[in-house]
């Protein structure tokens, strides 16, 4: 698969993912606003916090293009990493402040009193919710808004069940649901939180191993050392940039094979990763340097076969 199709697919999930959680979004808040559920209005809200999430993802995809013909430097690194920092802390706000909304909302609906359960058409809601995500969203989005909407089923199911057996004790599930959610809700705005802080201590915290493709990269012919190599994930991809020395007395054409190489090579071997970036350096022109190949390249006219 090729970088393109590779950004193509990432892209194409992404915007499925943010499209299908505002449409979601939009009918479970309907539905349960019509219905009188605070366990679907909840759960849609939910939806709409990983709308946020999708936004962000994408985000970081489009700066990871812009930044792919481009050289990395200092400057250019720091100002990504603000941009990422900023987007994370506005997006966990945002979780907290929904949650916290969920929450109270719940409490003061339990406090005052229960007396009616929702209609039979928030349960349907849910239902269908289900089904969708289970048929057109990808594995990681349906595992994220499954606790939720099992939730919020479990209350207004219970709810519409002790309307029926005429139980109102159990019209108390709906609304402590929505509080259930709102806990969810808070939890992942706290995690986000907190992996933030881990990340300043730790500027590896978010990386893909790095051990295993520096390994990789520095068994392919014509490398000499990586002077440095960043990995991270994206939500639904994976983006690599990699610095390498070379012989500084090769062609251009001869460098740019052997970054061709090792951009083949990483991505063959792990299919996860979207993209590659390979900046190719002239190794330290002070003689004599080491090489991981043969150490006699006095004789050899280029480093290509």
């Amino acid at each position: 698969m090729s970088t393109a199709q590779r950004y193509a697919k990432a892209e194409s999930a992404n915007w499925a993912g943010l499209w299908g959680n505002m449409l979601l979004a939009l009918f479970k808040g309907t539905v349960g606003w019509l219905s009188g559920s605070k366990a679907l209005l909840a759960d849609a809200f939910h939806s709409a916090a990983e709308v946020a999430a999708a936004i962000a993802a994408l985000s970081g995809l489009q700066a990871s293009r812009r930044r792919k013909t481009a050289k990395p430097n200092a400057a250019a690194e720091t100002e990504d990493r603000r941009g990422e920092t900023a987007a994370t802390i506005l997006l966990s706000v945002v979780l907290l402040i929904i949650g916290l909304e969920i929450g109270i909302s719940a409490i003061r609906d339990i406090s005052d009193g229960v007396t009616d359960a929702p209609h039979w058409s928030s349960l349907a809601a849910i239902a269908a919710g289900l089904i969708v995500k289970e048929l057109f969203f990808s594995s990681k989005e349906r595992i994220s808004g499954l606790s939720c909407s099992l939730a919020a089923f479990i209350g207004a199911g219970g709810a519409i069940i002790g309307n029926v057996l005429t139980m109102p004790v159990l019209y108390y599930l709906d609304p402590a649901a929505a509080l259930v959610i709102a806990v969810i809700i808070m939890n992942n705005g706290y995690r986000m939180t907190a992996a933030l802080i881990r990340k300043d201590h730790k500027e590896a915290a978010d990386e893909e191993d790095p051990n295993e493709l520096m390994q990789l990269v520095q068994r392919v012919e014509g490398v000499i050392t990586v002077q440095s190599l960043r990995a991270k994930e994206h939500g639904h991809y994976v983006v690599a940039e990699i610095v390498i020395s070379v012989n500084p007395r090769i062609s251009v054409l001869e460098g740019h094979e052997i970054a061709k190489r090792v951009k083949q090579l990483v991505m063959k071997r792990f299919i996860h990763v979207t993209d590659v970036s390979i900046y190719v350096e002239p190794y330290d022109p002070g003689y004599p340097y080491k090489s991981n190949h043969d150490p006699n390249q006095e004789q050899m006219p280029t480093l290509l076969q």
